[in-house]
């Protein structure tokens, strides 16, 4: 079963980044690594009129793209599948990182930016936080630069195994 890490804070604050820049740390070490984002406004990955868009518009409820080298699955649904369904379907990883869910269950690392002084209520699943500022806090607080360090924390905080 993979580990969970979720990445959290507001907008525009380097969530994003961080999680861009674990990936790369992550892999190096060679751990596999999922993401997970979570767009509780929607998205749309397809693009009007090809193929796979005429599919999901005849209404099929999974339209797999697969290439030389990658697999795409879009499934739809009438409702939002669950948090867990969601982790249930990413099998074969080490680790994955949350962006987004941060009502869910779980440890978070918060991602806190200078001038952006609001911050969500993470409570006791704050494990480390992440600033471009100096703050102080009650868990471990890394700079955005000091990320090959805040890896080596998760890995031991989260006890994680290749």
């Amino acid at each position: 079963m993979a580990k969970i890490v979720f990445i959290a804070g507001y907008a525009n604050t380097g969530k994003t980044t961080l999680v861009k820049k674990l990936i790369k740390v992550f892999k190096e070490k060679g751990f596999r690594v999922a993401t997970l984002k979570h767009a509780p406004h929607g998205y749309d990955l397809d693009v009007e009129k090809r193929d796979t868009w005429q599919f999901c518009q005849a209404g099929a409820d999974r339209v797999v793209v697969v290439g030389p080298k990658s697999l795409t699955m879009h499934h739809l649904y009438e409702q939002e599948p669950s948090f867990d369904e969601v982790c249930e379907m990413i099998q074969d990883v080490d680790l994955i990182l949350v962006e987004g869910y941060k009502r869910e269950q779980g440890p978070k690392v918060e991602v806190v930016r200078k001038g952006i002084d609001e911050r969500p209520d993470l409570g006791d699943e704050l494990i480390a936080v992440v600033s471009d500022d100096h703050i102080e806090e009650r868990v471990p607080c890394f700079s955005t630069e000091s990320v090959e360090q805040l890896a080596e924390f998760l890995i031991e905080n989260l006890s994680l195994r290749k």
